[in-house]
């Protein structure tokens, strides 16, 4: 018996069933920042918050075609830190965050999903809610942004998330300057 469970191993090995260093678990985060935008905001960035089924490092997705409610996380990938914490970094990044400035802006991640509208098609899909308050006054905006992925899988998602980061960081940046809350004087 012992020389046929042998044989069934070593089939198994050759056919390449067997765990390799090729299965080992990916972890992602959004690469490196872009240049900074031209700070004309004196703004300091709050922690974003965020659901707590976001607090992990779990990829997250929806087969949307079968069930749109129920949210999957990825077996073998992971994202490097908590999303909520990877978007407060873009976004200190790219709109830099003047500790104890007057003007405060606060976040909450609602979304933060790859959805599958098919089996070989994918979308990142980031929805966060902002709030500026400085001088008394207080506005609120809700950001809802969606990238194709250019593969329906992990990496594709990972690649979509760190295109909207990016995308979300330019985007409160214009409403800040915009809403000339934060203006430096």
């Amino acid at each position: 018996m012992k020389p046929v469970i042998a044989l069934a191993c070593a089939a198994l090995i050759a056919s390449g069933c067997a765990s390799t260093p090729d299965m080992a678990p990916q972890t992602y985060d959004f690469g490196p920042a872009g240049e900074p935008a031209q700070a004309s905001n004196s703004v300091q960035i709050a922690d974003m918050r965020a659901p707590e089924w976001l607090d992990g490092t779990q990829m997250y997705y929806r087969l949307a075609y079968r069930d749109p409610r129920a949210l999957m996380p990825y077996a073998g990938s992971r994202w490097a830190g908590a999303p909520a914490s990877m978007l407060t970094l873009r976004l200190r990044q790219q709109l830099g965050s003047a500790p104890g400035a007057k003007c405060m802006l606060t976040t909450n991640v609602v979304e933060f999903s790859q959805t599958f509208d098919a089996a070989d098609a994918s979308r990142a899909l980031l929805q966060v809610h902002a709030a500026l308050a400085a001088q008394g006054q207080r506005l609120q905006k809700d950001f809802r942004l969606e990238a194709k992925t250019a593969t329906a899988d992990a990496p594709g998602g990972a690649a979509a998330f760190a295109g909207l980061a990016t995308e979300l960081a330019a985007s409160i940046g214009q409403w800040m300057t915009e809403s000339g809350l934060c203006v430096q004087s």
